[in-house]
């Protein structure tokens, strides 16, 4: 395994570790170097992990973030959040978590509701233009 670390500073200050495996296409963006208690998929290609008790996301991997991060035709691409597949206990623990630093700097939150239907899919969109940069 040929790693690639860099460190980062957020708009908030705060400082995050990005580590590149590019045989895996695997990013991992850690926030906190901890044990985490729990995770979700949040779409079939970005996991969270995060401290159940305390709210607190300790870090965000992309699966095939080079795939993830190409242009869309029509702009920027957005993905299913996996929101019936989490527990109900967790789906306001971790939509409060995205909405809020530091996850609210890479992702973005958006929904699109399908003509003649009332169902609403909740969607993510990767923001983070230093991403391109890193697995570059």
């Amino acid at each position: 395994m040929n790693l690639q670390r860099q460190e980062l500073t957020l708009s908030t200050g705060s400082q995050v570790l990005y580590e590149y495996d590019p045989e895996t296409d695997l990013l991992e963006i850690i926030f906190h170097q901890s044990k985490a208690t729990a995770a979700v998929e949040l779409t079939e290609s970005i996991v969270l992990r995060f401290n159940w008790e305390t709210s607190q996301p300790l870090s965000l991997s992309f699966l095939s973030i080079s795939h993830l991060i190409e242009p869309g035709e029509y702009g920027e691409v957005h993905f299913q959040l996996l929101t019936d597949e989490w527990p109900i206990e967790a789906k306001s623990k971790v939509l409060a978590m995205l909405r809020q630093p530091p996850l609210n700097e890479f992702l973005s939150l958006s929904s699109y509701t399908p003509a003649n239907s009332h169902q609403v899919i909740p969607l993510t969109t990767i923001k983070d233009p230093r991403l391109s940069l890193l697995v570059a």
